[in-house]
């Protein structure tokens, strides 16, 4: 396993993010078969036993097999469902993909008593809503005794969670069945110190330095939010450049990833690449995911700019759809991001914040906005 492992390390070469950067995963189950075939790389078989029959050999071998999917997770072989199923649709295709979201999961604790005690098994459960395309599909999947962890996994695979998945998945007569490979948290390993990802990927926009004028700025009148619906979407955007202090505001056109780049962003008192999308009255009441291009694409190409922060702004609000497939997207062991959503109220609040509500009509040629 150990040549393979660094046969993946090798590929990461180019890439410039350091390993405290990067994600890990802290796992709680591990189809080691699958990882095996996936990968071609071995993992004793003694992995494959049930946690009810754990011992120090099964416990290093599941160690094994956790840096080997590490090192998987961390080279991007796996595409995040969202973006396979963007690329090839749901209803045809099998997919081999990761997934972050919301499942609830049962059973776990009974599975491994009925084996104890010699009862026909009853497998552990996860369920789950996934929006794939604008369509909700319900999640199904069962987990094995002999996929479980650690003696911690029954713990931590109990009830409603917010988790990252690997796995195999497919579309059959309306439900979205998965055989999971992988089960776990993201991690960030800082100073020796394990901190849970998903506690710092939404950023909320007066955290970000660029924006701190928002803080304790009050909410939007409805008088304002009716003037902010009736503002052009290059207006706002030429407005939230100026803000950000970026003089280089592109012409929108079809193929773009996103509608604004930008390096003068400011986090935690240093610079931050971003790439925003900006949605205006063409997007009538609440943004769906339907109404950021195919299978929510406009979203996905976003995310797959140069840029750790992307940022979506829309002058109504925002669906929660939205916001689960940014995190998802986020959720990316190999290059992991922050996103940040400013909705009809929030715009409004930066926009009067810095002055510029409502904004002037966008500039052209070589005038700017200016902000105070």
């Amino acid at each position: 396993m150990l040549s393979t492992y660094q046969n993946m390390r090798s590929r990461l070469g180019d890439d410039t993010m350091s390993e405290a950067d990067r994600l890990k995963l802290s796992p709680y189950y591990l189809n080691t078969r699958r990882l095996s075939e996936l990968t071609q790389a071995s993992v004793p078989v003694v992995a494959q036993t049930s946690l009810v029959h754990n011992s120090g050999e099964r416990a290093s071998a599941m160690r094994q097999a956790s840096v080997l999917a590490n090192a998987m997770l961390q080279t991007g072989d796996l595409p995040n469902l969202a973006r396979a199923f963007a690329n090839e649709g749901a209803d045809e295709h099998v997919h081999v993909a990761t997934l972050w979201d919301v499942f609830t999961f049962g059973g776990a604790m009974e599975a491994l008593g009925r084996e104890e005690r010699g009862r026909p098994p009853k497998p552990a459960t996860m369920r789950g809503t996934v929006e794939l395309g604008g369509v909700q599909y319900p999640l199904i999947g069962t987990l094995s005794n002999d996929h479980m962890y650690s003696q911690s996994t029954p713990t931590m695979l109990r009830g409603k969670r917010r988790i990252f998945m690997a796995g195999r998945f497919e579309v059959r007569n309306g439900l979205l069945e998965v055989e999971p490979y992988i089960i776990g948290d993201l991690v960030r390993e800082i100073s020796g110190l394990k901190l849970n990802w998903a506690m710092g990927v939404r950023l909320h926009p007066e955290t970000i330095d660029s924006f701190s004028k928002m803080a304790g700025a009050p909410a939007a009148t409805k008088s304002e939010l009716e003037q902010l619906l009736a503002t052009p979407e290059d207006d706002v955007k030429h407005a939230v450049a100026a803000i950000i202090g970026e003089p280089y505001v592109p012409k929108d056109w079809g193929g773009e990833k996103s509608d604004l780049q930008t390096a003068q962003l400011r986090l935690d008192g240093a610079p931050i690449s971003a790439a925003l999308i900006f949605k205006g009255p063409s997007v009538r009441g609440e943004m769906h995911l339907a109404n950021m291009g195919k299978r929510g694409d406009q979203l996905i190409r976003a995310f797959d700019e140069p840029a750790d922060l992307i940022l979506v702004q829309h002058c109504n609000k925002v669906a929660n759809s939205v916001v689960r497939m940014a995190e998802a997207l986020a959720a990316n062991p190999a290059r992991p991001r922050r996103y940040c959503i400013l909705d009809g109220n929030d715009t409004v609040r930066l926009l009067k914040a810095y002055g510029v509500f409502p904004p002037p009509t966008a500039p052209t040629g070589s005038r700017s906005i200016q902000t105070r």
